[in-house]
C-alpha cells in the first residue's frame, strides 16, 4: 500500500466544491475519448473542461483489506474528493494515490490506490436515449514501469440515472491489470452492457480500482469508445390487439 501525500485541510475541503462535480453533462453516443489532447486537463482537481468525465479519490468508500472484491464496491462515490493530478510526466515516480493525467509519449488518464485514495474511480456520463446494446470498449494500460508490484484489479460498472448504487459488469472485470516490476501491459476490453442501460436520458459508466496490497501500479483507461444501436419499430414493447377471424362468419368455436 502506498502512503499518499497528505493534503492541507483547505485543499481537501475545496474539492467538494469543484465545479466539475456540478457541471458533469451527459454526452451523446457515439462517444470517443483517447486523451491525446493534453490541453483538456490543465489544472489539478478540475474536470470542468473534459465533457462527461469526473474522477474521484474514493476516500473511505469501503474498508479495503485482503478479501476486498472490486466487483462488490457498488456505492456512489461522488461525495468523496474530486481528484486529478494534472500535467504529470513520470509514471515511475508518481507515488500518490488517485487519478493522473499523464502527458507522456502516448498520453493517458490513469489511477492507482493508496492509503488515502481507497477506491479511486473515473465516471463518464452519457445519453443512451433511443439506443440499445450499449457497447463499451477501452484499453487498460499498465504504465508503471518501476519496481512496483501489486495485484491491481479494475472493474467496470454502470447505473441508470445519476444517483444510487452501481451495477457491476462481470464480463469486463480484470482481476489484475498490472504486469509486475518494471513491466507494462495492455488489456483490451469489449463488452455490451445489460438491457438496463438501454434508452436512458442519463447513464453513468464507472471504472474503479482500490488500494491494493503491495505498491499500487498505475493503470490507464484509454481509447474509450461507447456506442449503441438504434431501437427500431418492433424492437420495443410488444403490441397487443385483436385480428378479424378467418373465415368470417364462422361456425362453432374459433381461436382469436
Amino acid at each position: 500500500m502506498r502512503l499518499s501525500t497528505l493534503r492541507t485541510a483547505a485543499v481537501a475541503a475545496s474539492v467538494f466544491l469543484a465545479p466539475a462535480a456540478l457541471a458533469q453533462t451527459a454526452q451523446p453516443l457515439p462517444f470517443l475519448q483517447d486523451w491525446t489532447n493534453v490541453g483538456l486537463i490543465t489544472t489539478t482537481d478540475d474536470w470542468s473542461t473534459v465533457p462527461g468525465f469526473v474522477g474521484y479519490r474514493g476516500d473511505d468508500l469501503v474498508v479495503v483489506n485482503a478479501t476486498t472484491d472490486a466487483r462488490l464496491i457498488l456505492a456512489d462515490g461522488s461525495a468523496t474528493p474530486v481528484d486529478v493530478n494534472a500535467n504529470a510526466t513520470t509514471p515511475g515516480t508518481s507515488t500518490s494515490g488517485g487519478l493522473y493525467e499523464f502527458e507522456i509519449a502516448n498520453p493517458v488518464v490513469a489511477f492507482q490506490g493508496s492509503g488515502t485514495a481507497d477506491v479511486p474511480h473515473l465516471v463518464l456520463r452519457v445519453i443512451s436515449t433511443g439506443l440499445q446494446n450499449i457497447r463499451v470498449r477501452y484499453l487498460l494500460r499498465d504504465i508503471d514501469d518501476n519496481a512496483d508490484n501489486s495485484i491491481q484489479p479494475v472493474a467496470l460498472q454502470f447505473r441508470a440515472g445519476t444517483t444510487g448504487d452501481y451495477t457491476n459488469v462481470d464480463a469486463a472485470y480484470v482481476a489484475d491489470a498490472s504486469a509486475g516490476p518494471s513491466l507494462t501491459l495492455d488489456t483490451p476490453i469489449d463488452v455490451t452492457l445489460p438491457a438496463a442501460a438501454n434508452g436512458q436520458a442519463s447513464l453513468d459508466i464507472r471504472w474503479l480500482t482500490y488500494n491494493a496490497l503491495g505498491s499500487d501500479e498505475l493503470i490507464g483507461i484509454d481509447n474509450i469508445q461507447i456506442t449503441g444501436q438504434v431501437i427500431t419499430a418492433g424492437e420495443g414493447t410488444p403490441q397487443s390487439g385483436l385480428a378479424m377471424a378467418v373465415a368470417n362468419p364462422v361456425r362453432g368455436t374459433v381461436a382469436v
